[in-house]
């Protein structure tokens, strides 16, 4: 940040959600692109709030986020509750949300656990749930909802992939790869049709972005979701497959109990949709991470995406 977020300016956001509120503690919490804190209260009973800073692109991330949470509420999942949005800019000079805070810390934390592929289960089953939330149409959501909706997985997928290779090639992917890797997805775009509806995708699934913690009986447990930045409406194996990308990035071991906890789906072919998901995951990761000057296009960079992609089309 440019700016210097001190107890005085924080105690009088607070007291704009309530009057009565003080402050008894002020941490930043770990992660994400965006500047999060919480704050623990003195006589109250929220015990905490969480402080979420948006740098102003994009304008429209703390209405998606609070929008989105809301979704979210109906289905009993551990998620925050936005308390406030405040996009005035006259206390800070950039937009806030104040939520509640989840107890918990980040799976990350807790990776070198004996017990951790349990929670692993329980990420699939998490994400089973949120798939519960039907939307009206394929998309990426925004601020007021789905933007530009399409009815159909196919004619959506179909431009996000002929998108996601045309920016390989102008962020200087190989031609020969993209064709391949092109030709690869259009053989399987036949699965694209079998999409029964769209569902709300959280798009970012993965140990960063869900809270854990020890429960009474001493077991891991999840205990929060957080970060709805990325959601779209889609099908549900798009998502299924972000999160098994992601979450085995980090840690293999936890691409077979994500699949477990998640179960069976009604669908032709699923392993098939998986991988022809997961391509099109690579190469959006490819392009971000070149976007944002990582090497990306060495065969050992980052994750090893090159060599990946090229041993799923050649």
């Amino acid at each position: 940040m440019t700016f210097e977020l001190d107890a005085g300016t924080v105690l009088q956001l607070i007291q704009q959600l309530e009057p009565g509120l003080t402050i008894s503690g002020l941490s930043r919490l770990e992660g994400g692109s965006t500047e999060v804190y919480k704050i623990d209260l003195a006589n109250s009973d929220y015990g905490a709030l969480v402080l979420k800073i948006y740098p102003d692109e994009p304008e429209w991330g703390p209405s998606k986020e609070a929008l989105v949470a809301g979704w979210l509420k109906g289905l009993t999942l551990p998620v925050p509750t936005w308390l406030r949005v405040d996009e005035s800019r006259s206390l800070l000079p950039l937009r806030y949300s104040l939520l509640t805070h989840l107890p918990g810390r980040s799976l990350r934390h807790w990776m070198a656990e004996p017990d951790i592929k349990n929670v692993y289960r329980q990420m699939g089953e998490l994400l089973r749930r949120i798939h519960a939330v039907p939307m009206p149409g394929y998309g990426y959501v925004r601020g007021h909802g789905i933007d530009k909706p399409v009815h159909t997985n196919a004619e959506y997928m179909t431009a996000a992939f002929d998108d996601v290779f045309r920016r390989f090639r102008d962020l200087g992917g190989d031609p020969e790869l993209a064709r391949r890797m092109q030709q690869f997805a259009k053989g399987s775009f036949d699965l694209l049709d079998a999409s029964d509806a769209a569902v709300l995708a959280h798009d970012d699934l993965h140990q960063g972005n869900v809270l854990a913690l020890r429960g009474k009986a001493g077991g891991l447990e999840l205990s929060g979701l957080v970060d709805f930045g990325n959601a779209r409406a889609a099908d549900r194996l798009f998502d299924l497959a972000k999160a098994l990308f992601c979450s085995a990035h980090k840690d293999p071991r936890s691409y077979q109990p994500i699949l477990e906890g998640y179960g069976s789906v009604d669908h032709p072919d699923s392993e098939r949709a998986l991988r022809l998901y997961t391509l099109f995951r690579r190469v959006s990761m490819w392009g971000w991470l070149t976007k944002i000057g990582v090497d990306a296009a060495a065969e050992d960079g980052p994750g090893g995406l090159i060599r990946d992609l090229r041993e799923m089309v050649i």
